[in-house]
């Protein structure tokens, strides 16, 4: 029935609130997807503009606006007059009421932009707009908003950020979680944002992290979990060569040369390569700026030259493990390269770092061996509690099956430098391995 396919009946009064207001002060500096959809949506068609213009206009001399029913398919409408009423009512009286049509704005200039900055948003929470089959589409103009320090745009089906995302200087937070992104899906222009901390990629299609993020010293925080073969990707490249570390990559993408290429295109080509931030550059004009924007998400930036190409172009694939990273362990990360020269001068560093992180690490973990044989040799805090254990009859006993205990009159010790090919092993404190063959 018509019912079953309509919203309550939705009726709204504008009230006298400060600029920016909205439905409660502890949410008017958090933008929300809902607001977003509802702006998309009568931007993109003038006639539903128009009817929402005539619906808000102010009746008889008051202040009230009848909304009448708001149909299920626009349940955006519905969400955003039910929390953010009163932000969204006065904006659209105070910006929109004004214009007769679209007209009214100016050149290039969309309601999103509008908004946007006639608020001053911090927080930008974009979480599960999109269905699977939406045009999941980012608009650019979120990422003009040079305030924001949090972007959650989780559960989105995202295949793809735009390289605008570094325009946002004041970034922090980054929340991709549960996407469709894979190693390509992130732009290299994620380094211009030096103040992010946080970054949230689970659940996506990631076999690695991007190789880029290693240069971004700002970032504390990093989730990977639940990626596509990521687990099996690491452990399948952790444990090959030099040569299996850097693969060849065929030419892909859509993009169709134009011969000769233009002037403008070999001026963004360079700035591409340069890894400069363009966005902030007083350098790059604007127009190139927007082009360079707009033609990005076809090349390929090498991780050690300066050089970008384009993606039918082919290329090499370098995979790294950073150990330690964050706190974590056999961390892997990929990178493009442009030749084989630089994908040499990529892994062949990494890997020596990797290496020598190894035996730090094994360095430090036989000094803890020593040092766990030195306190219980010779004593504990009470000088008087030796390590002893009780054998089992048996030829081979396992490690679990072995029975240790301290006792204060026993001369037997364990040798924990001895080879793990003795006869019978135990745990000293349940975790480390020691055998029986030497005893003082």
């Amino acid at each position: 029935m018509e019912a079953e396919n309509r919203l309550s009946v939705v009726s709204a009064r504008s009230g006298s609130v400060g600029h920016g207001g909205g439905a409660g002060s502890g949410s008017s500096h958090v933008f929300h997807g809902f607001e977003l959809l509802v702006l998309r949506k009568l931007h993109s068609d003038p006639l539903m503009l128009e009817k929402w213009k005539e619906r808000l206009k102010p009746k008889g001399g008051s202040d009230d606006c009848d909304l009448g029913e708001i149909p299920q398919c626009l349940w955006f409408f519905a969400v955003t007059l039910d929390r953010e009423k009163e932000r969204f009512l006065n904006f659209f009286k105070e910006q929109v009421l004004n214009f007769t049509d679209m007209h009214g704005f100016r050149s290039r200039e969309t309601l999103l932009d509008i908004y946007l900055n006639y608020h001053s948003f911090t927080e930008l929470r974009l979480d599960g707009m999109f269905k699977y089959g939406d045009d999941n589409n980012l608009p650019l103009e979120i990422f003009k908003c040079s305030t924001v320090k949090w972007l959650s745009m989780k559960y989105n089906y995202l295949d793809v950020i735009p390289c605008d995302i570094g325009r946002m200087a004041s970034l922090e937070y980054l929340a991709l979680t549960n996407n469709k992104l894979q190693n390509k899906s992130i732009p290299y222009t994620l380094t211009f944002c030096t103040k992010l901390k946080t970054l949230m990629l689970d659940n996506n299609l990631l076999d690695a992290l991007p190789g880029f993020l290693l240069k971004m010293l700002s970032i504390e925080t990093v989730h990977r979990h639940g990626n596509h073969n990521y687990f099996k990707s690491t452990f399948m490249w952790y444990h090959t060569d030099v040569n299996e570390r850097i693969l060849t990559v065929q030419s892909s993408g859509d993009y169709v040369s134009h011969e000769p290429e233009t002037l403008q295109f070999w001026a963004a080509k360079a700035v591409i390569g340069s890894k400069i931030n363009f966005f902030a550059s007083s350098n790059v004009a604007s127009a190139l700026k927007d082009y360079i924007s707009s033609i990005y998400r076809h090349f390929n930036v090498c991780g050690f030259c300066n050089a970008a190409k384009l993606c039918n172009q082919p290329g090499f694939k370098v995979i790294t493990f950073k150990n330690p990273y964050l706190g974590n362990t056999c961390v892997p990360f990929q990178h493009w390269a442009c030749s084989l020269t630089c994908a040499m001068e990529l892994e062949i560093p990494a890997r020596e770092e990797q290496i020598s992180a190894a035996r730090e690490l094994d360095r430090q973990y036989d000094a803890y061996i020593k040092e766990c044989q030195r306190q219980y040799r010779f004593g504990g805090a009470n000088g008087s509690r030796r390590l002893s254990f009780r054998r089992w009859p048996s030829r081979s006993v396992s490690a679990s099956s072995a029975v240790f205990n301290l006792s204060s009159n026993s001369r037997d010790s364990v040798c924990f430098n001895h080879e793990r090919g003795s006869r019978l092993r135990f745990f000293c404190c349940g975790q480390h391995p020691a055998c029986d063959c030497c005893v003082s």
